[in-house]
């Protein structure tokens, strides 16, 4: 007499709408923080700005300030500092933010 194995997975789907409800959450708290600094960073550069080139912005300030505020750190991370700083001003580059004279 053979006995037949048989195993019932259950689906995921609650935890997948848990997960996704919770990243729009996520989204909308960002854009609520984001927005009001796109519209200085608009004003201040005089180019309207997306909370994408926003981000990009973010980023480059945080390259710059750690490639240039003095820190006792190890030369190698100080060169990768740099390079983040040059990967940042050429993602702002290819986003197109740069401001006309």
């Amino acid at each position: 007499m053979e006995m037949k194995e048989e195993m019932t997975l259950t689906t995921g789907v609650r935890v997948a709408d848990g997960t996704a409800t919770t990243f729009v959450m996520v989204a909308k708290a960002a854009r609520r923080v984001l927005s009001p600094l796109a519209k200085y960073y608009s004003g201040v550069l005089g180019v309207e700005l997306g909370i994408r080139q926003t981000l990009k912005l973010l980023n480059a300030q945080a390259a710059f300030f750690l490639t240039v505020f003095p820190v006792d750190c190890p030369l190698a991370l100080r060169a990768a500092c740099l390079a983040w700083l040059v990967a940042a001003l050429g993602g702002c580059r290819r986003l197109g933010l740069k401001v006309e004279e």
